[in-house]
């Protein structure tokens, strides 16, 4: 396999030495009986690797696969597998070792090949979308400038605007006093709409806030994608 430049590939995904060209636009991680590797591109690349419970094994083998992502410079992994379980082991496998500054997101759990064929189509639409260069801290912006929650309420929405597709974020009204609902501090995305924007809630407790989060996209559809990289970042 040979780049466009000419110069030998060490796979029809890695990443070009000679020109610098990049050939894979993500890569998927996907743990089940194996721990695989999805390289997406122009073509579709699958690794395999046997998984052994010793601590030193899991070692090497996330060591391997995290060289194996740095040869194809991509800045985005997504993780799946069979369970919930698998793929926070995965998840926690990969940032750990990760040799560069990876965007690591969990999906939910799918078999194999409904994953690599999600993964594919995600990718590419992905593409599509507009980058904005905004620094996060200037996209939390509005009119009610209080954000429940303390310190975990600003890390939520920091996470949130960390995302190249977010260009602003307008914290809301907030309602409550009722029962309180537990569990913490939580930030749970709900919808988009036509226009490609999200909403979510920031939730403390018995109060609830609106938050509004304007992204690059040009409609629905491209805003469901934004909506499942966001309802990634957030759970992580």
């Amino acid at each position: 396999m040979r780049c466009e430049c000419g110069a030998k590939l060490v796979s029809p995904t890695s990443f070009c030495l000679s020109c610098g060209r990049v050939h894979a636009l993500a890569c998927g991680v996907y743990v089940g009986d194996k721990v695989y590797l999805v390289a997406i591109g122009k073509v579709v690349e699958t690794l395999s690797f046997e998984i052994y419970d010793e601590e030193e094994s899991i070692r090497n083998l996330f060591e391997i696969l995290a060289e194996k992502i740095h040869e194809r410079r991509v800045a985005e992994v997504y993780v799946s597998g069979e369970d919930e379980f698998k793929i926070k082991f995965g998840f926690e496998n990969v940032k750990r070792f990760a040799l560069s500054d990876l965007k690591v997101y969990k999906t939910q759990p799918l078999p194999f090949d409904e994953f690599v064929s999600k993964l594919r189509v995600f990718v590419i639409k992905k593409e599509e979308l507009r980058k904005v260069d905004i620094p996060p801290e200037e996209k939390i912006q509005g009119a009610h400038t209080t954000v429940i929650g303390g310190r975990l309420g600003r890390e939520f929405l920091y996470k949130v605007a960390l995302c190249e597709y977010v260009k602003k974020i307008v914290p809301g009204v907030i309602t409550g006093g009722g029962s309180s609902l537990g569990g913490g501090v939580r930030f749970k995305v709900t919808r988009c709409d036509e226009r490609g924007n999200v909403r979510a809630l920031l939730i403390d407790g018995s109060s609830v806030q609106e938050i509004y989060i304007v992204t690059t996209a040009k409609n629905k559809e491209q805003g469901e994608i934004i909506l499942k990289m966001l309802k990634s970042v957030s759970s992580s």
